[in-house]
Parts: structure tokens; sequence; C-alpha cells
């Protein structure tokens, strides 16, 4: 069977039944509607993940498909700024799990969360965790920049510590992606000072400390790097990595075994209750 949009709601119902019998891995896209300063739009994290997962499963539609995109994310923290959207901690938890959960339900058994909000892993991996635990599938969670650590040092001017929201990183992405609602006359540079040798927030690697603060008390630009060094040509440099090194990963989760469960507590054999 052809299948000819990397979007799994494009389907009928007999055609999903056939992606799941073929094993395919399903890519469930994790994002969120926040501020990215002031030369970006509110949909940043959305653009990049949902750009990465169809393009995944355009080049590899034997491999993949792609599940509606999840467009809100956990934002407490940055409501401060006006354009965020908050879902509840609770709320994103089971709203990640059941989505995956209905579709371990159709058949598919290899599931993947793909996240491009920094605030989101927690929920996804207890989401990720709940599937495992109640149905026969796998789980994973994927935040696309930690698969490609090498390339974003390679092509990046800025330092480690200078490239974690609306950044060169983004930025560039989304020249590549969209070029057209980006507008770089805006952007303003605005590198949070290292104020601890243990504590650091960038797309690279982070810090050893992982510092839980409000945006609000710490940020006035929602700017957390240098947007001034961001191109078109980086972005599609780390676009494409992390496509690749998605889809090479994707041909080994298939292939992992989902091994039955084993119990080794010792159940001693029901003796009737208590003696008289």
């Amino acid at each position: 069977m052809q299948f000819h949009s990397p979007r799994i709601e494009h389907y009928n119902w007999h055609e999903v039944k056939a992606m799941a019998e073929a094993n395919m891995v399903v890519l469930i896209p994790a994002s969120t509607v926040e501020q990215h300063g002031p030369h970006l739009p509110c949909d940043v994290d959305n653009v990049i993940n949902q750009h990465i997962c169809d393009q995944a499963a355009i080049r590899r539609p034997d491999l993949c498909t792609v599940a509606p995109l999840i467009p809100f994310g956990f934002n407490e923290h940055n409501m401060g700024f006006p354009g965020c959207l908050h879902i509840q901690e609770h709320t994103l938890i089971e709203l990640y799990a059941d989505v995956a959960i209905s579709f371990t339900r159709m058949g598919f058994r290899k599931i993947i969360f793909v996240n491009s909000h920094g605030s989101n892993p927690p929920f996804l991996q207890i989401a990720a965790r709940k599937v495992v635990n109640t149905t026969p599938a796998h789980a994973a969670v994927i935040n696309w920049w930690a698969l490609i650590p090498d390339v974003l040092q390679k092509h990046r001017e800025t330092e480690v510590g200078g490239a974690a929201h609306a950044c060169e990183v983004e930025t560039s992405l989304y020249l590549h992606i969209c070029p057209e609602r980006v507008h770089m006359e805006k952007a303003v540079a605005d590198v949070a000072p290292r104020w601890s040798d243990q504590v650091w927030v960038d797309l690279e690697t982070c810090g050893p400390v992982t510092l839980i603060d409000d945006w609000s008390r710490v940020n006035s630009t929602g700017v957390e790097g240098d947007p001034m060094k961001s191109t078109a040509a980086k972005g599609k440099i780390w676009a494409d990595a992390t496509i690749d090194r998605l889809t090479r990963f994707m041909d080994d989760y298939r292939k992992y075994p989902i091994k039955p469960r084993r119990n080794f507590n010792h159940i001693p054999k029901d003796s009737g209750g208590p003696k008289a």
C-alpha cells in the first residue's frame, strides 16, 4: 500500500489498520504555544516539530506515520508573557497518555513522543511509562535537539549557554522552514549570565543542576540567546540532521523486540486463611 501523506488522520480506517499491521512507528509531536521574543511567532515549537515529524514520514513512508500535533504544553512559568497557553500537569499527562493508548488500541506497538518544548519532558515520560505499564506497546520520548548535540556544536556561533530559546538555533530553523514569518529587524540578543558553574540552559547541553524559576523573574525580552547569528542555511543543516537521526533510531526501534513480561516475586499459594 502506498501512503501518500505523512499524517495518519488523512487516511481511512482500512488504511490505518494496514499501517498497524505493518508495525509502523507512530510519531506524536508534543509542543506548545508560547512567546518567542519580538522576532518570532508564538508557534515556533509547533512549526519546528511538525516539520521534523512530517519530513521523517515523507522520507520513510514505509517506516512511520504522524499523529495530529498536540500544540499545548506546560507553561505556567511563562505566563507572565502574552501569547502563552498552559495545560496543568495532570491534565497534560492524561492527554498524552490517552492519545498514545488510542494508537495501541488500533494495534500500533511502537510509539514515540517527539518533543519540542523544554518543560514537557517530565510529563511525557510519565505518560510514556503509563503506556508501557498498561498496554503491550513500547513508548519512547525524544527531545529533537538531543539527537544532534555534535551537529549543533559544529555549526553554532554562540557559546554554550547562549542557545536556549528564540535563539540562534530556533530562529535558524524557523528561517529554514517558514522565513516569511520571521522579523529579524526586531530581533534582540539576550544571553543569560552564567551566575554558577553548575547552572546553564542550552539546546546543545544543560548544566548538571536544573534550577526551577519563573521566567518573568529572570528575563524581560522573551529571548534566551543570540538570534542575530541565525541563518536559514544552519537551520537546514540542523533540521536535516535531526530528521536523519530520528529515522535511524526508528529503524532500530521497530526491530527492537517486545519481550513478554515476567514476575520474579515469590507469591505463596493461598493457604485458605488463618487457622483456628
